[in-house]
């Protein structure tokens, strides 16, 4: 009895173990064991959050101080969104446009087996593309990526398929460490976007890089007063839009564009996408998290239902746990305008201030915080509460 009882209790043990360690269904993030990764969640309101790495560098912004973004710059770090981790797999989605190129150079019809822009991703030499282009010399994998970073990148089986809309051909599969998302890809929501192709989609928008803007990449200006779209660009999908010479696009509000434009559009800009297999020796680094919604205020929530407690000189503020954030500010002054105010970070929604003045009215107030990288970006703050120190 007692070496069943034992069992019974280790396989309890082990039950409760497992459950800790194997995701749950639901919206809840889905951990890669060890690297400390989560697939893209979403919230009620339809604000995604992806975590995002560091790896490889490429030209991006004004470096050397010249005014122009160009190859005379100092590379940067590349910031990938996590579409998706399974054990050491992690499908990455650039950040950010990171260079501009025609889907097909020549302008001839062509799917992605037979394009160019494959190519030129891959560093491919003149037989990989129906043109002829030597891409082997100069290509965005040897530009933006170490050997050693190269050797992490995995080689994947690349399905082409018909555009969903048009039925246009997509032509044969390929094999490639670098490529650009389909449509079906695009408007997957476990990679965190919306389903609709027809949604204006936050989760979908993509800014220029200034190297890429340099480049001729178009380049929205719309929204500048609200930060809506200014700065965003339209990118390439790999899957054919509504006839052969056509390639699909996402546009700069976010809309799968499954017509397509011509192959040689000049002004598109290039969103690279890959697996990493992230047990590899070269280093990657965390990047902290973005989300998709509009702007930093909307990307984190408003904190509500401050309370205050009061015991002698000491305050003690609770607050209600604002979704995938890192920590809060909370601030504190005796001015009405915040004049003289002192400011503290905790990571629990709960703060104690201590050594507060007698006979003085202090107002509170308190905002979250989300990380990129290591930038703190801030919500609003919520309401303000006052409180009386009579003791």
């Amino acid at each position: 009895m007692k070496k069943k009882s034992k069992r019974t209790l280790a396989l309890f043990f082990t039950g409760v173990l497992l459950a800790g360690i194997l995701p749950l269904s639901g919206s809840a993030p889905v951990q890669a064991a060890g690297y400390g990764l989560n697939n893209p969640t979403t919230d009620a309101n339809g604000v995604t959050i992806w975590d995002c790495i560091w790896f490889g560098n490429y030209w991006q912004e004004d470096t050397n101080g010249d005014g122009i973004a160009n190859k005379n710059d100092a590379k940067q770090p590349i910031k990938w969104r996590v579409l998706s981790v399974e054990g050491d797999d992690a499908f990455l989605l650039a950040d950010k446009c990171l260079d501009r190129q025609e889907y097909n150079e020549a302008g001839t019809s062509a799917t992605w087996n037979t394009c160019t822009m494959r190519s030129w991703l891959n560093g491919y030499g003149a037989e990989a593309n129906k043109d002829g282009k030597d891409y082997s010399d100069n290509n965005f994998l040897n530009n933006a990526f170490s050997a050693d970073e190269q050797s992490a990148i995995k080689t994947e089986n690349v399905v082409n398929n018909a555009n969903p809309v048009h039925g246009t051909e997509g032509g044969n599969d390929t094999i490639d460490k670098v490529y650009l998302l389909s449509i079906d890809e695009a408007t997957n929501v476990e990679y965190g976007f919306v389903s609709s192709r027809s949604d204006n989609a936050e989760s979908r928008r993509a800014k220029n890089t200034a190297f890429t803007k340099g480049k001729g990449a178009w380049t929205s200006e719309y929204g500048e007063n609200v930060g809506e779209d200014a700065g965003n660009g339209c990118w390439w999908l790999r899957s054919p839009g509504k006839f052969s010479y056509q390639a699909s696009s996402v546009s700069f509000g976010g809309i799968v564009f499954t017509y397509g434009v011509h192959v040689t559009y000049y002004d598109y800009a290039v969103r690279p996408a890959m697996h990493l297999n992230l047990s590899s020796l070269p280093s990657w680094s965390y990047a902290g998290t973005v989300t998709s919604a509009v702007s930093a205020k909307a990307a984190v929530g408003k904190v509500s239902s401050l309370k205050l407690k009061k015991k002698k000189g000491t305050v003690t503020a609770s607050w209600k746990k604002t979704a995938g954030v890192k920590g809060y500010q909370i601030c504190y002054s005796t001015s009405k305008k915040w004049k003289g105010k002192k400011q503290k970070l905790v990571s629990k929604n709960k703060a104690v201030i201590k050594k507060l003045k007698k006979k003085k009215t202090y107002y509170f107030r308190v905002r979250a915080y989300r990380l990129e990288g290591t930038k703190k970006v801030y919500g609003a703050w919520s309401s303000v509460k006052r409180i009386k120190i009579r003791k």
